[in-house]
Formats: C-alpha cells, sequence, structure tokens
C-alpha cells in the first residue's frame, strides 16, 4: 500500500485509490473514493482537485460498503467449540441443552474477560469484513446476580471494546425478567434478569444519557423474547423507543417449543402476540423468524419489520431454515448476523440464505424467481441483506453502494486472492456473494480510518492481549468461577 501525504488533520481530505470500486454505477474501474470527515464526498475524479489532501493507494483490490452484523452475542464467541460433543447418558442434543451450556459460558465471565471477549469477536469481524454491529446484549450482572455498582458497566465496556476495535456499535440492551412465559427466571439466568420494567428502562436511559450522541455509538432496546417478557413489558419499551426513535429488536419464531408455549399462553403465536399488543412497525426486528406461520408471515408483509437471519447459528443449533422465498416475494427486508459466532463470515451468512433455499426447493438460483424487482441475478438479491437491510435493523439508512454522503465505511478485498481468480466486472459480485472467502479481506475501513491494514488491525497486539490470555485460559480448562 502506497501512502502520499499532502496535508494532516482530523478534517483532511483522503484519496483511497483502488482497482474497482462498487458504486452507484456499479463497478468503476481504476477509480478513487474521497473521504472527509468520515464521510465519501465523490467517487472518481473530483471536479477540483485541491492542492491539500493525502493519498492511499490500496493497489489490486475491489472496494465495497463493510459489511453489517445486525445480531451478535460477544460474549459466546468464548463458546466456540465447547458444545459439539454428544453427551451420552442424554437422548436429546439440541437448542435447549445447547442453551444449558450457554448459561455456564455466560456465569464464568468476569468483567474483565467479558470485554476481552467482545474485543476477540468485533476484531474478527473487522476482519472479516464487518465495520457495524448490532450488540443483542443481555449479561448485565456480577456472576453471582448482583448488579455492578454502575448496572451498565459491561454495556459501558462491550462498547469500549467496539471503540477499540475501531467499528460502528448499536448497543441493544436487553430486557430479561421471566424463566419462560409466566415462570419464574431460573438460577442460572440471574446474570440477565431485571426485577421490573421500570428498572429496566431507567438503565436504558442512563446508557443513551451515557452513549447517545458518540460518534460510531447507538442504541436501542431488545426486549429478549416473549418467554423472557410480558405484554406489560412489550408495551412499556415500545412506547419508550417510540418517544426517542430507538430501533427494537426481539428473538422470536426460533424453536417450536417457544411456539407452542405462546399458543398455550396467548392462543397465538410470537408475532401474532407482539403484533396484538404494541402493533409491528419498522422499527422492529425480529430474529431468526424460522417457524413462522402463514398468519405471522402476512402480519410481516404488512407491517415491514426487519427480520434478521443468522444462518450459521441456526444451522449450528439445528434451528431450521428462514422462509426466505416468502419474505422475498413480500418485499420484507432481511439483514443478516453471526449470532452465537460459531463463524464470523458475513459473506457465508449472505450466500447460505440462497443455499438453504436451493436445499428446501432442489433447485438453483431460488430467490431472484420471487425478487419482486424482477432481478436475475441471486448475488444482487443477496447483496442488500449484507448492507442495506443491516443497516435498516440498527437505525441506519445506506444505499449498499459506495457513493457521495454515505459513512466512508468499506473494505477492500483483494484480487489476488484464491477465491476471487476468474472474476471479471460482469462476474465480480457473484464470486464476492457466493465463492469467496473472508481471507480475501485485505483491508477495512470505518469512518474514513484504517483499522485492519493488510489482514492486521493496526494496534492488534495491544486490543488482543486480554482475549489471548482468556483463551489461553480456556484452552487449559480454567472455567470455574
Amino acid at each position: 500500500m502506497v501512502v502520499e501525504s499532502k496535508t494532516s488533520g482530523s478534517e483532511e481530505l483522503l484519496e483511497y485509490r483502488a482497482r474497482r470500486v462498487w458504486g452507484a454505477e456499479g463497478w468503476t474501474e481504476r477509480s478513487s473514493v474521497w473521504v472527509r470527515g468520515g464521510e465519501v464526498v465523490a467517487v472518481g475524479a473530483l471536479a477540483e482537485r485541491p492542492p491539500r489532501y493525502r493519498t492511499i493507494d490500496l493497489g489490486e483490490v475491489a472496494l465495497v460498503p463493510g459489511q453489517v452484523n445486525a445480531h451478535s452475542h460477544a460474549f459466546q464467541r468464548v463458546m466456540r467449540g465447547l458444545a459439539e460433543r454428544r453427551d451420552p447418558a442424554r437422548s436429546d442434543d439440541d437448542f435447549w441443552t445447547w442453551r444449558e451450556a450457554m448459561y455456564g459460558v455466560a456465569l464464568s465471565l468476569s468483567a474483565e474477560e467479558v470485554e476481552a471477549a467482545a474485543r476477540l469477536a468485533f476484531w474478527e469481524m473487522a476482519r472479516a469484513g464487518i465495520t457495524h454491529v448490532g450488540e443483542f446484549h443481555y449479561v448485565h450482572h456480577r456472576p453471582e446476580g448482583a448488579p455492578y455498582d454502575d448496572p451498565n458497566e459491561l454495556a459501558h465496556r462491550v462498547i469500549a471494546a467496539a471503540q477499540a476495535v475501531g467499528i460502528r456499535i448499536t448497543l441493544l440492551r436487553v430486557a430479561y425478567h421471566s424463566g419462560d412465559i409466566g415462570q419464574v427466571a431460573k438460577p442460572r439466568q440471574r446474570r440477565f434478569i431485571e426485577p421490573d420494567v421500570e428498572t429496566y428502562l431507567g438503565r436504558l436511559a442512563a446508557l443513551e444519557d451515557r452513549w447517545g450522541k458518540t460518534p460510531g455509538v447507538s442504541l436501542g432496546s431488545a426486549p429478549h423474547s416473549i418467554r423472557a417478557v410480558d405484554r406489560s413489558w412489550v408495551e412499556a419499551i415500545s412506547e419508550f423507543c417510540a418517544a426517542r426513535q430507538m430501533v427494537i429488536h426481539t428473538h422470536v419464531c426460533e424453536q417450536p417449543a417457544e411456539i407452542a408455549a405462546s399458543q398455550r399462553a396467548y392462543g397465538m403465536g410470537p408475532v401474532e402476540a407482539l403484533h396484538a399488543w404494541v402493533g409491528l412497525n419498522p422499527s422492529w426486528t425480529l430474529v431468526h423468524g424460522t417457524h413462522m406461520s402463514e398468519r405471522e408471515l402476512a402480519i410481516a408483509a404488512e407491517t415491514l419489520p426487519t427480520i434478521c437471519a443468522c444462518p450459521t447459528t441456526e444451522r449450528n443449533l439445528g434451528d431450521g431454515f428462514l422462509p426466505a422465498r416468502e419474505l422475498i416475494k413480500a418485499g420484507v427486508p432481511i439483514a443478516l448476523g453471526s449470532d452465537s459466532h460459531t463463524v464470523i463470515d458475513p459473506w457465508e451468512e449472505m450466500r447460505l440464505v440462497e443455499y438453504h433455499e436451493r436445499l428446501r426447493a432442489q433447485a438453483r438460483n431460488v430467490l431472484p424467481a420471487y425478487d419482486p424487482n424482477g432481478r436475475t441475478e441471486s448475488a444482487a438479491v443477496l447483496w442488500e441483506m449484507g448492507t442495506v437491510g443491516g443497516a435498516r435493523a440498527l437505525g441506519q439508512g445506506l444505499s449498499g453502494r459506495i457513493e457521495e454522503g454515505q459513512p466512508a465505511d468499506f473494505v477492500a478485498l483483494d484480487l489476488q486472492d484464491p477465491t476471487l481468480w476468474g472474476a471479471s466486472a460482469a462476474t465480480l459480485l457473484d464470486h464476492i456473494v457466493l465463492s469467496m472467502s473472508a481471507s480475501a479481506v485485505r483491508h477495512s475501513v470505518v469512518a474514513g480510518r484504517l483499522i485492519i491494514e493488510d489482514r492486521r488491525h493496526v494496534n492488534e497486539d495491544a486490543l488482543l492481549a486480554g482475549a489471548r490470555e482468556l483463551m489461553a485460559r480456556r484452552a487449559a480448562g480454567d472455567f470455574a468461577r
């Protein structure tokens, strides 16, 4: 990478040069992206080039917008590989047995380790091409269940981890009160639980006061699920967020047992219940939605919340498949998330939405056949999920292109990476979305600033010191707290 400096200062004009840039009209060759104040001010040639600016030549790369990870539980990165063996003493092994193992991990982490785990997860995201994460944060309290002196201690640490890495974060503070519908919380859920909705909203408001005007940080609410909060909580949260224009995220229809419990308690499924209680709208994001009924799909088509799919986690947990054909046909926006972080690869999340539909339909290029915009390329249908849809879920308007007025969040894909060999301008997006390895991500830029340079974080050793120690202890079997 060649850097030519002709100025200095935080508001300096930067020119990023690349072999190809994915812009408003598709790919442009041998182009430049001009950045000032964290925003793209021009793509291509400037009408009038100023005398002072800095040029960063990224070489033989393709620049594309950074990917948006709309659903993350950062602490679960520590759990990777720890629930992949069947217990011969049990006849079942499913989401619910995995959840018990996850509770054990959540109870084992100190505050410092929660932050180290978040740094590790967010660093891996930045290396893979993610520039904005929606963190569905529900580990709130000390391991014994008592609040920290500042009840938002762990939220502060997770936000600080994103800042240290340099990616944008939307902290979705989770509301969690009951163990299941009509049941008290279980002892192993004690780090998640709030005593009442007033306490929860007060803590969310305090978080907004602390971080609400910080660049690169935004906030939202996340009633965990209708298993974890009841109607009174959902109504209070909906009113609070509407007054503040906050996004709301919640888990829905991930497991048949969840739907059965909702039917017993309310006579309807989770999406139907939420809509009956508060009226769904585009500020809501429904995470998973793998088992929505026809009625619930119709509600989504009418109210247009974002549906956040997490395909690598859903396949790991055996959740089921996103009903992508039905959602695409109805024009319901789809976002993507890495969720439990068994894999952190936004390109894999994207392609799996189409590939799972191919398995269901036993056909190829399935989603374009349901696209109301008439697009014929699978890549074109999928691309918006990792960019436009994810941004919508986090309250940000993105075009999915590098163009004037958009945040200067983009990644440089190495055109010499073997997974991109053979790609022409006509097929490059197809290669990226349907075949490329995340190893092709060479540089990542957030708000105009390089955070990943030649596949290394600009402050990698110091950034990851705590995470390396944490994972070394885990590998040695130190799980006790």
